[in-house]
């Protein structure tokens, strides 16, 4: 780029005055460490049937993850302990999580994201669930939509297979307002 046009765009973006941001269009509603899980575990807990804790492994954004360990057959699961979720608004949204698996079993993810009210009463659940998980990153997304009424979001993810010593890892939790890049 010339001179001339450097001096233009300068002239052109002081003209335009104070530019004001009233949000961050790409945020996660999940806060920071609870979706990257680079500084703890956020308000991750688990809930049945598991061990969950933060791990500094091979992440597939950052340096650490969700680390899930089955510890007891016929299920598990992992959830936000935060009732009743984190500030929501209705309308269009994706959800997205990144998950693999440390065994060569046939075990999937599924993250349940609820719309709840202003009193926490669940006014709609939508469920993302993974491809059969590898020691391969996979990245599970879908578009959501948040009915009216909608004042929060919460997050589990759970799996009806898996055996003791299963390890099931997640990274990179998203719930964003579709209008977001």
């Amino acid at each position: 780029m010339s001179r001339r046009s450097l001096l233009c765009l300068a002239v052109a973006l002081t003209a335009c005055g104070e530019v004001v941001i009233d949000h961050a269009p790409a945020s996660n509603l999940l806060d920071a460490e609870t979706a990257s899980l680079e500084t703890g575990l956020g308000v991750w807990t688990a809930w049945y049937g598991v061990t969950a804790s933060r791990a500094s492994t091979d992440a597939r954004v950052g340096a650490a993850v969700l680390r899930v360990e089955v510890t007891e057959p016929y299920g598990w699961g992992v959830h936000l302990d935060n009732w009743p979720g984190f500030a929501a608004a209705p309308g269009a949204h994706r959800a997205s999580f990144w998950a693999r698996g440390t065994t060569a079993r046939s075990v999937v993810a599924r993250m349940k994201v609820s719309w709840r009210d202003s009193d926490g009463e669940e006014l709609q659940a939508q469920t993302l669930t993974s491809p059969v998980l590898s020691g391969q990153w996979a990245r599970t997304a879908l578009e959501l939509t948040a009915p009216e009424g909608t004042a929060r979001v919460s997050v589990e993810v759970t799996g009806d297979e898996g055996t003791v010593g299963d390890v099931i890892e997640l990274d990179a939790l998203v719930v964003q307002a579709s209008s977001a890049p």
